[in-house]
């Protein structure tokens, strides 16, 4: 028997799933389009108590999610809104919130691919099935997209090239690794971006 398909999906796999800012699909996410989850221990809201899978007012953690610049590593999760409940409870016990990271807000699968079906996000040229790319650029995307957001950007692009190419080394099955100059073509776009300004 097949494994069940994927119930969640990060914030960041998203990102790089429809090729944008993580930003982006917060912002999306607070207008109203995505619903956002956290599953979180036994907390007290007043007198009922709420655990597991929960919506969270994404608009309020949006400090871990900066365009620019280091994001927050940490926020408190101050309202909850059980799934299936239209109203929002406040966090009484712990009394200053329930400690998140960004990387524990999910998406859940179902209504995530309702939302690219209405917006074709998912149609691509199909140029390259049956192809095996020489190195996994999309795993180390995935990978870099999580370092900046919860270490920031490195000082100066070479220090972003030697850590990628860094990953490579420490994730390669092959053994095979890109040279720099080829890392940093791949990054320079990326560079001038998160340093505020336009590709070439």
């Amino acid at each position: 028997m097949p494994l069940p398909p994927i119930a969640f999906y990060s914030i960041y796999e998203i990102s790089i799933r429809w090729g944008c800012h993580p930003a982006d699909v917060v912002g999306w996410a607070a207008a109203g389009h995505l619903q956002v989850l956290a599953g979180i221990p036994p907390v007290n809201c007043g007198d009922e108590t709420v655990a597991g899978l929960v919506e969270v007012p994404i608009a309020e953690l949006m400090p871990m999610f900066r365009r620019f610049g280091p994001s927050d590593e940490v926020c408190r999760l101050r309202r909850v809104k059980p799934l299936e409940s239209k109203t929002w409870l406040k966090v009484t016990d712990p009394a200053d919130g329930v400690p998140i990271r960004s990387s524990d807000l999910l998406l859940a699968a179902g209504p995530l691919q309702l939302f690219e079906e209405e917006r074709d996000l998912l149609r691509r040229p199909a140029t390259n099935i049956g192809s095996n790319p020489r190195y996994d650029w999309d795993a180390m995307y995935a990978w870099l997209m999580w370092f900046i957001f919860e270490k920031g950007v490195p000082e100066t692009q070479t220090a972003l090239v030697a850590l990628v190419q860094d990953w490579f080394v420490q994730n390669s099955k092959s053994g095979d690794v890109p040279d720099e100059s080829t890392i940093r073509k791949r990054l320079t776009g990326l560079w001038r971006r998160l340093r505020g300004e336009e590709p070439a």
